[in-house]
């Protein structure tokens, strides 16, 4: 992890300072392709790509420039970034390859977020699948997985034995003889003189081997159509520099020698092109003229018959507005009879109709039934009265008849 954060702080310090700086100083994709590649040889992705990715391989280009399937680079990004973040012992799903870009990018930058891998790009640029933001990423997550694996240990070099012609023990106390001493300078000599002779033989034949006129055994046909399909990915998109001053200075140079260069033949093709136009107009006017001439009896006629028609259709159309306000007109009229109407078969109706009668004799019954009911209260209530009457007037009788008994008495 610290050297993912230091690498990461390296990516910073890249994308930071002046404009100028940054650009010189910001990371080259096609040389971090080449340092991605071997360290993915070394964690092993090789098998990984053979049980996952069908057994398809990196090359040195292949996140460097636009791939003609952009789907299937983007898909392999996010492959290895899933095989990446997991030898970094993070958790991180791979996904589908049609399971939605955006969602993709977004689950990426938040795994590296959690890997506290800061990385200034943006999520257009990381959606891409290819250009300085995915290698540098990759870069990043390779250096990481490198740190969290078991050391690689390399073993001592074995160098081979010299094998040299083992040589006679030699004698110290024994004295070397001038014959023998003659016998053996010439031989090693001899020797010397074959050996140089047969490397000046070799050098002759491999400077033969080199000037030797090279034929080829490819079809040039099939080699022109491999130069075509592998073009592309070889070159290289710089962008330019649009504050450059030089740059624009340049532009316009080179615009200004191509307008200069397609003035005249513009001005040729522009030149014929009016003599034409201007003969056709001359063509034209003239059969004007002429048809004018042998049609002007034609013409007026047709002047007349056209005022005729403008005359009727004038006519036309005040009958039309005549016939739309006596529709109106009728249209009301019609409105009025059907007031009418309506008025008529509800006075029809209530003249045939015998309910209000029927109701009339019903009250009139309810009515007489009453009428029977107070006169019957009204005897009673008379009745009672004079029983009332007649009892205070012999009450009164009494009272009267006691005071005369009295007297009598007395």
């Amino acid at each position: 992890l610290e050297v993912i954060r230091r690498n990461g702080s390296m990516a910073e310090a890249a994308e930071a300072g002046d404009a100028g700086d940054a650009r010189e100083d910001a990371p080259n994709p096609m040389a971090l392709m080449g340092d991605i590649l071997d360290k993915l040889k070394i964690l092993g992705y090789e098998e990984f790509a053979h049980k996952n990715l069908d057994g398809r391989l990196l090359h040195v280009a292949y996140f460097v420039v636009p791939h003609p399937k952009p789907n299937e680079q983007f898909h392999y990004f996010t492959q290895i970034f899933a095989y990446l973040m997991k030898l970094n012992k993070f958790s991180f799903e791979a996904p589908d390859e049609f399971d939605d870009p955006n969602s993709t990018v977004a689950n990426v930058m938040e795994a590296l977020r959690r890997a506290r891998i800061t990385v200034d790009y943006s999520q257009a640029k990381v959606r891409a699948g290819h250009g300085e933001a995915v290698c540098v990423i990759l870069n990043l997550l390779c250096d990481g997985a490198l740190a969290n694996t078991t050391p690689i240990k390399f073993s001592q070099i074995e160098y081979p034995s010299d094998v040299y012609p083992e040589e006679a023990p030699i004698d110290d106390d024994e004295e070397v003889s001038a014959d023998i001493a003659d016998t053996v300078a010439p031989t090693v000599e001899d020797d010397e003189d074959d050996d140089y002779q047969h490397s000046r033989a070799e050098v002759k034949k491999e400077d033969s081997k080199e000037t030797k006129i090279i034929e080829s055994s490819i079809d040039p046909t099939a080699w022109k159509v491999e130069v075509e399909k592998v073009a592309p990915l070889l070159k290289m998109r710089m962008d330019p520099d649009n504050k450059e001053w030089r740059t624009h200075l340049e532009h316009t140079k080179e615009l200004q020698e191509n307008i200069k260069g397609k003035v005249p033949m513009a001005k040729e093709q522009l030149g014929k092109l009016a003599t034409t136009i201007s003969a056709a107009i001359e063509a034209i006017s003239s059969r004007e003229k002429t048809i004018n001439s042998q049609y002007k009896d034609e013409v007026k006629e047709y002047h007349q018959v056209q005022e005729g028609l403008q005359e009727v259709m004038k006519s036309y159309d005040e009958r039309n507005r005549e016939v739309s306000t006596l529709n109106s007109a009728l249209q009301q009229i019609s409105e009025q009879l059907e007031t009418i109407k309506s008025q008529s078969d509800e006075r029809g109706e209530s003249m045939t109709d015998t309910g209000p009668l029927v109701r009339l004799k019903d009250a009139m019954k309810k009515i007489k039934k009453e009428i029977k009911e107070m006169d019957l209260r009204i005897g009673t209530v008379s009745h009672n009265l004079l029983h009332i009457k007649m009892a205070l007037s012999n009450d009164k009788g009494d009272t009267r008849n006691k005071p005369d008994d009295d007297e009598e008495d007395d």
